[in-house]
């Protein structure tokens, strides 16, 4: 089993707001810090997922699902593959909040260089 690459203590945390089916979420993207001087951003180590309604059964599984996706980057599986893995519409666009948050993660993922 591959060692699961635990976040450090102290991280960049990003938040999106995104609507996806009539919903309202924020998505957080916590980062490793490479630089804190310098501002350099290392890989997205962990995902965080909420709904407009906090507790609401939406909001509890689109952060479980969070969960889930943070500890698979971990244990290093590829973001790449996660997010191809992902349920998708006839028109290509991802089917749920969990396959939206990883298109987020590349895409951040391929701004920020790693």
């Amino acid at each position: 089993m591959t060692p699961r690459l635990r976040p450090a203590k102290r991280r960049a945390h990003e938040t999106i707001a995104v609507q996806h089916e009539e919903q309202r979420f924020k998505i957080g993207l916590g980062r490793e810090l490479i630089c804190a001087e310098a501002a350099r951003l290392g890989p997205v180590v962990e995902v965080f997922i909420n709904a407009q309604k906090v507790n609401s059964p939406l909001d509890v599984l689109a952060s479980d699902g969070a969960i889930l996706m943070s500890l698979l980057i971990q244990y290093g599986h590829p973001i790449e593959e996660i997010a191809r893995s992902m349920k998708r519409n006839p028109d290509g666009t991802p089917a749920s909040i969990l396959g939206l948050a990883a298109a987020e993660i590349l895409r951040a993922t391929e701004e920020g260089g790693t």
